[in-house]
């Protein structure tokens, strides 16, 4: 009887174990691949790569507009040709989630620049962007 309460616990405590949702470890390649894909689709207009690469419930602040993903697709046929360069990304990341700040230097118009960051989260389908904070720099 003991033997089986034992094994009985045993089981029980283990079962939380492997029934826990897995967080995947988000790599510093895969935090720059999805930052520079963010601009490409908005570069590109590919609504498709952008959805691919945003949480459901992603927001982004920038100056006084809160954007999410529905407003931010229907922004994307105004940044049609337009560049960006990530200058200086600092990247950090634990378990599920990453963080990146950087530069933003616009290169179409070189007029534009901005500070921003990007909040990643590890979904089923890989990482994604929940949140990104984006400040616009008026240069002289």
């Amino acid at each position: 009887m003991k033997k089986h309460f034992l094994l009985l616990s045993t089981a029980l405590f283990m079962l939380p174990a492997c029934t826990a949702p897995v967080e995947k470890k988000i790599s510093d390649e895969m935090v720059t691949t999805i930052a520079s894909d963010f601009f490409v689709a908005l570069e590109t207009g590919d609504t498709t790569l952008m959805k691919s690469l945003l949480t459901e419930d992603f927001e982004m602040f920038e100056h006084d507009v809160v954007w999410n993903v529905d407003s931010l697709l229907s922004l994307m046929p105004n940044t049609l040709g337009r560049k960006w360069s990530i200058v200086d990304p600092v990247i950090q990341t634990e378990a599920g989630i990453a963080h990146i700040y950087y530069f933003n230097q616009g290169i179409n118009p070189s007029d534009r620049s901005w500070y921003e960051s990007m909040l990643l989260e590890s979904t089923e389908t890989g990482p994604k962007i929940k949140f990104m904070h984006s400040t616009k720099l008026y240069l002289k």
